[in-house]
């Protein structure tokens, strides 16, 4: 008898498949952008290089911009009126901190001005079968994020199906408005990582895919294949973006 495991793999390795060869819908390029993650994480984020990344992510109309939880209040000034949102990370990339360190970096980003926290999850809970402590643990971190919106990193290249099925589920019963499937630092999110996220994941849960820098070109498969925002480091990558400051239409202030 066919499990509803087997069939949601099933289903992903299909529209993984589907989404290689062009043979589902996705959005035209010009609609990439307004799904956009720009992701900024250096431990040394100068305020030049801050200050033209609010003015690009402005100007280019981005979904969001991800930076460290230290910048966050100055970019909220930035990025005042802009459609731009602005999130940040807690114990990115390995997860491995205690769920106590996790809350209170968690507060103090959407304290800062962060509309959206990304928290990664460590693989180990998983792969040690402790999915009652993971779970108490997402639902720990929800009950601290009243007003942000909360995203959980997976990383989908370090796990099973199944695991990957099972943190999904987790994150839907917690609250999360959105999963993103890596934080990078292990690889770019494959098609079937993708796929397998939106298979697992309700309709009203967000989907993020992280690109490789300089593999733009894979963009659109992964939004086929069932993301609906595309992480980068790298938006310039990508035909059409533009780094210059100009005039801010959003009305974002430098």
């Amino acid at each position: 008898m066919t499990t509803d495991l087997e069939l949601l793999s099933k289903k992903a390795r299909r529209q993984a498949a589907m989404a290689e060869a062009g043979l589902l819908p996705h959005p035209g390029q010009e609609d990439i952008f307004q799904g956009m993650e720009y992701t900024l994480l250096t431990p040394a984020l100068e305020e030049t290089v801050l200050i033209d990344a609010c003015n690009a992510a402005s100007v280019n109309r981005l979904a969001s911009l991800c930076i460290p939880s230290p910048w966050i209040g100055k970019a909220c000034r930035f990025l005042l009126e802009s459609r731009t949102a602005l999130s940040s990370v807690v114990a990115f990339p390995f997860g491995t901190s205690p769920v106590e360190a996790k809350k209170i970096e968690a507060f103090a980003a959407a304290a800062a001005g962060a509309k959206e926290v990304q928290v990664s999850l460590s693989p180990y809970m998983l792969k040690t079968n402790d999915r009652n402590g993971l779970r108490r643990e997402m639902e720990e971190l929800r009950s601290v994020l009243v007003k942000s919106e909360l995203t959980f990193i997976i990383e989908t290249s370090l796990l099973s199906d199944e695991e990957i099925i099972a943190i999904v589920r987790a994150a839907e019963l917690a609250g999360a408005e959105r999963i993103k499937g890596g934080s990078g630092f292990w690889g770019a999110t494959s098609l079937h990582g993708a796929a397998i996220l939106r298979c697992a994941a309700p309709d009203w849960m967000g989907v993020t895919a992280v690109l490789d820098a300089g593999n733009a070109k894979n963009a659109l498969p992964l939004l086929a294949a069932g993301a609906d925002r595309l992480s980068t480091s790298s938006p310039k990558d990508f035909p059409g973006f533009t780094e210059e400051p100009g005039t801010q239409e959003d009305g974002a202030h430098s």
